[in-house]
């Protein structure tokens, strides 16, 4: 048995990204389609991963390029990508370093990947970017969340997750922890693989994750600091108020 720590969404966590998302769609398929929409022109995903969102778009008709940082989801997404004869433009870029030959209309990062630049400079460089990268008029669509459960609960133990199947016939176990640091504003988040091969456990690999968080006039801030106006803030996909009894929130800002 070996005992292995890997990269943020290289390896195990690529492998296996898809079993936390199966099925067709989710709760952010239709509401980044709407927002599209809204503003015609080409989109953008920032943290485009194996393509949940963006192949489906793509099939329908959508204008939307793709960014990540991690080589193996960008490899899994054009892999799906060619089973589904479809085209992809994808980067393999960091949202705080991006550097594209064109603009456009909306730039939507889904789930939580903003927060994944867990330092507050690269937050702001991020977002200096996106509003380079933004046509006169754009829009900028950022979900965030602020892990309430963690701050009330910050005990140190495993929480049992997803099971499911690899494509070489084995088993995987997830299980993941999280600490907090309130003054800092940071999750780490580490999730255990545990992989079985008939009942039998041969492998444990684990992989630790920095999540900042950030509160609603912070954010707000933020997006004036850098040039942005006429920001909504949503409580949720179907564009509900948002209220001091919820953890989520998405943004929604203009160039």
């Amino acid at each position: 048995m070996s005992f292995n720590n890997v990269k943020s969404y290289e390896g195990i966590v690529a492998e296996t990204y898809d079993m936390r998302f199966s099925g067709g769609t989710f709760d952010d398929t239709e509401f980044y389609k709407q927002m599209i929409t809204e503003v015609p022109g080409a989109a953008l995903e920032l943290g485009c991963g194996t393509g949940r969102l963006l192949l489906p778009y793509l099939d329908e008709g959508l204008d939307v390029d793709g960014v990540d940082c991690s080589k193996a989801m960008l490899d899994i997404c054009r892999a799906k990508a060619e089973i589904n004869k479809l085209s992809p433009v994808l980067y393999d870029q960091y949202m705080q370093h991006l550097n594209l030959p064109k603009k456009y209309k909306t730039i939507y990062i889904p789930a939580a990947s903003f927060m994944l630049l867990s330092e507050r400079e690269d937050a702001l460089k991020a977002l200096e970017r996106i509003y380079a990268h933004l046509e006169h008029g754009g829009q900028t669509l950022i979900p965030l969340f602020i892990p309430k459960d963690q701050l009330l609960n910050n005990d140190d133990e495993w929480v049992p997750g997803l099971m499911g199947t690899r494509s070489d016939g084995s088993e995987v176990k997830i299980s993941s922890k999280s600490k907090v640091n309130f003054l800092e504003q940071v999750q780490t988040k580490t999730e255990r693989y545990e992989i079985f091969k008939d009942g039998v456990l041969i492998d444990t690999q684990y992989s630790t994750t920095k999540l900042r968080w950030f509160f609603k006039y912070e954010f707000i801030m933020m997006l004036e600091k850098v040039g942005f106006n006429d920001v909504s803030v949503y409580g949720g996909y179907y564009l509900q108020e948002v209220n001091q009894d919820q953890n989520f929130m998405i943004i929604r800002a203009r160039k």
